[in-house]
């Protein structure tokens, strides 16, 4: 059974706490206050239909861009997701996203993978963080980011996977 992002949400939250599952998301940036409101991510979530915030072409250079920051983000339903947090966000938030994705998808559809990655690569560091917090927030907020990271489903770890220390946390 498939879950919502909402869903899942709710129940790292209740298991771990927002903060310790998105350390590496910085505290300021508008995807931290979206995953906090559940409201607004099951808004967000859901079979996407066409673009709400986004143009049609603004959305597929989104999508192929998060495939080459996060492999899987396509399946991971990740620049829909995003496209409709942004149309509920702040005109201050949609704007800062908007400069920082125009810096980065300049003929974005034409390049090559290996141009992309080039791209992305040789980017000025404040276009890169605002774009690949969306994308990373987005991404590890579905199930299969969750799942990625070690989630189960489960409500709580008998024992943490991978631990090789004598004592075993017990």
């Amino acid at each position: 059974m498939a879950l919502g992002r909402r869903d899942v949400l709710q129940r790292l939250a209740a298991t771990f706490g927002a903060g310790f599952v998105f350390p590496a998301l910085a505290q300021g940036h508008p995807m931290h206050a979206h995953l906090a409101d559940a409201a607004r991510v099951a808004a967000a979530d859901g079979p996407a239909s066409a673009p709400v915030f986004l143009t049609a072409q603004q959305l597929e250079a989104l999508t192929t861009m998060a495939e080459t920051i996060v492999p899987g983000s396509t399946n991971a339903a990740v620049a829909p997701f995003i496209d409709r947090l942004l149309a509920v966000d702040t005109a201050e938030n949609q704007k800062q996203f908007l400069s920082a994705f125009q810096a980065l998808s300049k003929d974005w559809l034409q390049l090559t993978e290996p141009q992309r990655v080039e791209r992305l690569t040789a980017a000025p560091p404040e276009p890169f963080r605002e774009i690949k917090g969306w994308i990373v927030g987005a991404y590890y907020s579905s199930e299969i980011g969750m799942r990625e990271l070690g989630w189960t489903g489960n409500m709580f770890y008998a024992e943490f996977p991978g631990c090789t220390h004598a004592d075993r946390h017990a």
